[in-house]
């Protein structure tokens, strides 16, 4: 066989790879995510499933009281557009284009957490979502997440995003530690390009 023949074959089985992968998150934009471990906030993390577990730290500030957002991202400007839901810790506060939430931020063992059910949501897979995690308005930490439609493309989710499964539950877990508010945080709005 040929130098030609060979690098043609090796061409074609490249090309043919490619078409087996799912085309909705080939003209996605680039995933941004900030916490401790992420170049953010060093008081600041997010923890499994969204993340590996970045250890113990300094513990959870269980006196804090943080606020969730979810938000739809502007591919254009990179930043929040639509909001989704905006959880607190008191059901009164918390706001989500869902009727009938019953969610909020809750203290969970060393971590603060709240479900994002995602079937009460119309979510686009083509579309890039956000969430932000803020304290007294300073923006602490996020990660954006892509939808998607099949479980089959969990496994083509681009490094840098969180992956979840449209319908499912993502439980967005976290720590916030003593003295993150004087570190401040990432710009959860995002960073026009």
């Amino acid at each position: 066989m040929s130098k030609r023949s060979a690098l043609l074959i090796a061409v074609l089985a490249l090309t043919a790879a490619c078409l087996d992968q799912p085309t909705s998150h080939l003209s996605r934009l680039s995933a941004d995510f900030s916490d401790g471990t992420n170049g953010g906030n060093t008081h600041f993390y997010f923890l499994p499933p969204l993340v590996p577990n970045p250890g113990p730290g300094a513990g959870n500030d269980a006196t804090q009281s943080p606020v969730v957002e979810i938000c739809e991202l502007d591919s254009l400007t990179l930043l929040c557009g639509a909001i989704l839901a905006t959880y607190t810790m008191d059901l009164g506060t918390t706001t989500t284009t869902q009727p009938g939430n019953s969610e909020t931020v809750r203290l969970g063992d060393a971590h603060f957490i709240v479900n994002w059910h995602t079937e009460d949501f119309a979510l686009d897979p083509a579309l890039t979502y956000r969430i932000c995690v803020k304290l007294n308005d300073v923006e602490l930490g996020f990660a954006d997440v892509d939808v998607v439609a099949s479980g089959r493309e969990l496994r083509f989710v681009a490094d840098g995003y969180v992956g979840i499964l449209d319908g499912r539950t993502l439980p967005i877990k976290f720590r916030i530690e003593p003295g993150a508010l004087d570190v401040g945080g990432g710009n959860c709005g995002g960073q026009p390009v």
